[in-house]
């Protein structure tokens, strides 16, 4: 099977679809097919290209068994809309005339959303290549776009409702993450074929016995400490106050310590909200390597995965690898992770943006030492369900139903 890839986002950039897509492609090229990638010239989440990308507007280059075909962008890390509208709108065109000459015929086009401007460009190579078009739906615009409140509605808005109806009712299939997304678009586009292709996890990346009290030195605590850790983007979305909140209540417990490993938009405000209310117990590290994530990961107590608002259809990725870590979730509730964790007893939830729930949650395991490791327990056997290869088998099966155009299966979750 030939299968192109097009995404915004592509390694060597860090991120969940990033890495989502990255090892997805591998394992479809270790079984045997032909893969290629058009992406962008790599600059999230810096808004600079990339060091051996600048002044270009086109490269070709193997990674790793893969094609990996990258075309210019306007990069920018703004929040407002005029330079993010330009960054994508930039990907969109050069995408269509540089990127999709002498990819030959595909099978399946697979593209990426979000961004969701990506679907003029997705069907455009999708029908000359001769391809079957999935689009790949990891959140749903605009739907959160409008519910983390990022518009204020009007034309922009109007445009960006009509590129979701006219994507999904011109793909041959919509894939999204988790069945409840499936559900919400089932729910809206009766006549749409959906599917549900997984994020996963490594779990030879990501694993337990990776915790290290060396590790734990270097972030500020001790063996005996009961380490709390954010590893991500600091971001508008993840409502990330409700960290320095929670902190702020626990700082009469010394045992209890709090890091956030990481960068973002946000990360200079949140510095200045710790300092102003002195919280000692309360550390922020830059953004690490990522083959120093897993022993980070492992080496917390719990592990924070906060969002600004509820988000149903949502599944933030930091859940699967905090389950292969055997270091339990605290999850924001309204999103599929909250569900999941529940259901399995595989972590704590909490409402958004609240951080004395939260507090409450991280003290609940805290201050149990035997219900702590009963949810690490759970977590442990959980992420077997989401492990990378048992999602690269179903993503296959479901792209080869696509390509012969045969009924899609049901896909457990």
């Amino acid at each position: 099977m030939k299968l192109l890839i097009l995404t915004q986002y592509f390694p060597p950039e860090m991120g969940a679809p990033q890495a989502r897509l990255y090892e997805l492609a591998t394992r479809l090229r270790d079984k045997g097919h032909t893969i290629t990638v058009l992406t962008a010239m790599p600059n999230y989440p810096t808004g600079r290209v990339f060091d051996g990308y600048r002044r270009r507007i086109y490269s070709r280059e193997d990674m790793d068994g893969i094609r990996v075909i990258r075309t210019w962008i306007y990069p920018s890390k703004s929040s407002r809309t005029l330079p993010r509208l330009l960054s994508y709108m930039s990907f969109v065109f050069s995408s269509v005339l540089l990127g999709m000459w002498g990819l030959g015929r595909q099978d399946v086009v697979l593209f990426e959303s979000p961004p969701l401007f990506l679907v003029p460009s997705g069907l455009i190579i999708g029908k000359a290549t001769g391809a079957r078009i999935i689009m790949n739906v990891s959140d749903i615009w605009p739907d959160i776009i409008v519910r983390m409140r990022h518009t204020t509605g009007g034309p922009f808005l109007k445009a960006m409702f009509w590129l979701e109806r006219f994507g999904y009712e011109h793909s041959d299939v919509v894939a999204l993450t988790n069945p409840g997304a499936a559900g919400q678009i089932n729910e809206r586009f009766s006549r749409v074929r959906t599917t549900v292709i997984s994020n996963g996890v490594d779990t030879k990346f990501f694993r337990p016995d990776l915790r290290s009290d060396e590790v734990r030195a270097s972030l500020g605590a001790g063996p005996d400490d009961f380490l709390v850790g954010y590893c991500g983007l600091h971001g508008l979305a993840q409502g990330l106050e409700a960290v320095v909140e929670a902190a702020e209540r626990l700082k009469d417990r010394p045992e209890i310590k709090f890091v956030m490993v990481g960068d973002g938009p946000t990360k200079e405000e949140l510095v200045g909200m710790a300092k102003e209310k002195n919280l000692t117990n309360l550390k922020f590290f830059d953004r690490r390597p990522k083959k120093e994530m897993p022993a980070v990961l492992a080496s917390c107590n719990v592990s924070l995965v906060p969002l600004m608002t509820q988000l149903p259809g949502t599944m933030p990725s930091k859940v699967y690898e905090a389950l292969a870590a055997g270091t339990p979730p605290i999850v924001a509730r309204g999103c599929e992770g909250d569900a999941l964790v529940t259901q399995f007893n595989a972590g704590r939830t909490f409402e958004p943006l609240d951080g004395k729930e939260m507090a409450e949650a991280i003290l609940d395991l805290a201050e149990n030492p035997a219900e702590l490791q009963r949810v690490r327990q759970s977590c442990l056997e959980l992420a077997k369900r989401f492990e990378r290869d048992v999602i690269a088998k179903q993503t296959e099966a479901i792209l080869a139903a696509v390509a012969e155009q045969r009924p899609l299966g049901d896909v457990s979750w």
